[in-house]
């Protein structure tokens, strides 16, 4: 990728990320000249796969980091990942991690891409809880469309049209990605199931992996590596539309770290202050993008004094807290190849019950019990444990790993201003205070929590598994989801940016990502941020064409 060097710019974008990445390339193709700093560096698919599998197991698991960690070898400035921001006093702690790599946390997400609802969008209007966004399903299910077909999404469309509202105007580009054992073992025990009122239904998730050649990329070929990364390049990562952007003339900047907004009286941003490879650096641009994510943007704003009149700048900061049942099928279900998850039960991702608790969707695991360990855990106690070896070991692995189920849950947040991020943490190796993070996960969801594992004991019951020991009711992870720190809304008062993802302070600057959406939902946010970015990228495109 090439640096920037020159210090005027019609669009200046903070963040190589997939927001980051597709505005850049639209902007570019338009003509306009694109500037982004990266504060990451870029990947070598290769050199990731080899650090991955090289990468020391601690308890059972590598870091989600350990295959970038030579990218930001610089130190943690540059690197991310968790061990990049404080965790700080919330009772329940924030859990999730991200990356600083070009293309960001798409490099160690898992794919998947539904849509967030049409009652997503009015969910205080509905359910008396949370808030409504200023726009609707029915103004962002084009830039769906659009977006679905920029990073290749397989789905099926006569499953998804129409799910809990959801109508689809295009087909996906691919068709599904094919279901593993344990999602037919499932569906077959399901079908013409009731399970708390509500028939049950099994559906492929749609996902950002190839389903057969898209867009110069290879198809899925089951590598089972998809977190953190694919190493043939079948699932989309933002670094797909990086290059786009760059043959298309954008200018990347890496290990570029933004230090700084400047604005004058009007409130138009002057100027974008940096450290970059080059030393301490300023540019400017009539437009300016922040597409840093939740964290990193939210902590720019608080650190340049701006954008902050509502103060709910760095506030509502949401996850999807996940809790996951182990089953184990009476009959084999032959984990362990291909997706970690392929399919996933839609149902109670919406209904009355969402005034009361939170709204959640299952995925039905294709990993086995990687959660615990296994099948290395399962290898290594039949070892020393049981002190088996020869057939006997085989014997005991294969009977057990290959009747391993997984459900797992992702569940609704509201948002809350108690949960936040504050630009106050210890200093880094540049001066800046490191972001600090107060979490906790409210009742309403701690309530959809505990439903969900009741259902998934239903439905393990109605597939004839057996539960050997249940979710710890307090316990939960983090989905790598992170929302909210500068939400959309229609007023100055209660909102950072409007409905076009402008900050309402200041004329030519815009936020992008999840970190503007005002509810989380249950979708996997990656798709909805896409597609606000698209029509953010619009947005902007004519601005500067208006010239």
């Amino acid at each position: 990728m090439t640096d920037g060097s020159e210090d005027r710019y019609d669009l200046v974008i903070v963040g190589a990320g997939i927001a980051g990445a597709l505005i850049a390339h639209r902007a570019a193709k338009s003509r306009a000249r694109v500037l982004v700093l990266e504060a990451g560096a870029e990947v070598d698919r290769a050199q990731a796969v080899s650090s991955y599998a090289a990468a020391p197991i601690s308890k059972g698991f590598k870091s989600l980091g350990a295959a970038y960690t030579a990218a930001g070898a610089e130190g943690p400035e540059h690197a991310g990942g968790g061990g990049y921001y404080v965790q700080t006093p919330g009772h329940d702690g924030f859990k999730s991690t991200y990356e600083r790599v070009l293309g960001g946390s798409t490099w160690h997400w898992l794919g998947h891409t539904p849509r967030l609802l049409p009652s997503d969008f009015r969910l205080h209007s509905m359910y008396g809880v949370g808030a409504d966004w200023p726009i609707t399903y029915d103004d962002l299910e084009p830039w769906y469309c659009q977006a679905e077909h920029e990073i290749g999404v397989a789905g099926d469309d006569a499953e998804w049209d129409g799910v809990h509202g959801a109508f689809r105007s295009k087909k996906f580009p691919l068709s599904k990605i094919w279901p593993s054992v344990a999602d037919l073992h499932v569906t077959q025990a399901l079908r013409d199931v009731d399970i708390a009122g509500q028939r049950i239904r099994v559906l492929s998730t749609p996902s950002a992996r190839n389903s057969a050649p898209y867009d110069g990329r290879p198809p899925c070929a089951g590598n089972s590596t998809c977190v953190p990364l694919c190493p043939i390049g079948a699932k989309y990562d933002a670094s797909v539309h990086v290059r786009k952007a760059s043959k298309a003339g954008a200018r990347f900047v890496q290990r570029a770290v933004v230090t700084r907004l400047i604005a004058d009286a009007s409130g138009t941003i002057t100027s974008v202050e940096y450290n970059g490879p080059e030393g301490k650096r300023s540019v400017s641009g009539t437009v300016v993008v922040l597409a840093a994510h939740a964290i990193e943007s939210a902590r720019l704003l608080l650190l340049s004094g701006l954008a902050n009149r509502s103060d709910q700048v760095g506030r509502n900061l949401m996850d999807h807290p996940q809790r996951t049942m182990l089953g184990m099928a009476r009959e084999p279900v032959y984990p362990f190849r291909g997706p970690p998850a392929t399919s996933g039960i839609e149902t109670f991702r919406d209904g009355a019950f969402r005034s009361t608790h939170a709204a959640f969707r299952f995925s039905i695991g294709n990993d086995g019990w990687s959660k615990t360990g296994s099948p290395l855990a399962d290898l290594r106690d039949a070892v020393l444990k049981d002190g088996l070896f020869g057939e006997d070991l085989i014997a005991r692995v294969r009977e057990r790993t290959t009747r391993q189920l997984r459900i797992s849950c992702s569940t609704e947040m509201l948002p809350s201003p108690d949960n936040r991020i504050t630009a106050d943490g210890p200093a880094d190796s540049l001066g800046l205070p490191r972001p600090r993070l107060t979490f906790s996960v409210q009742q309403y969801t701690w309530d959809g929590l505990a439903r969900a594992m009741e259902v998934a004991g239903h439905i393990y019951a109605a597939a004839g598994a057996d539960v050997p020991e249940p979710p710890d009711p307090k316990g939960f992870s983090g989905a790598g989801h992170i929302m909210g720190t500068c939400r959309m809304g229609d007023t100055a008062t209660t909102s950072v940016v409007d409905a076009s993802s402008r900050c309402h302070d200041h004329p030519n600057l815009y936020v992008v990502g999840a970190t503007t959406f005002p509810t989380s939902g249950t979708a996997n946010p990656t798709l909805t941020a896409a597609a606000l970015a698209l029509r953010t990228a619009a947005t902007i495109v004519e601005r500067l064409a208006s010239r």
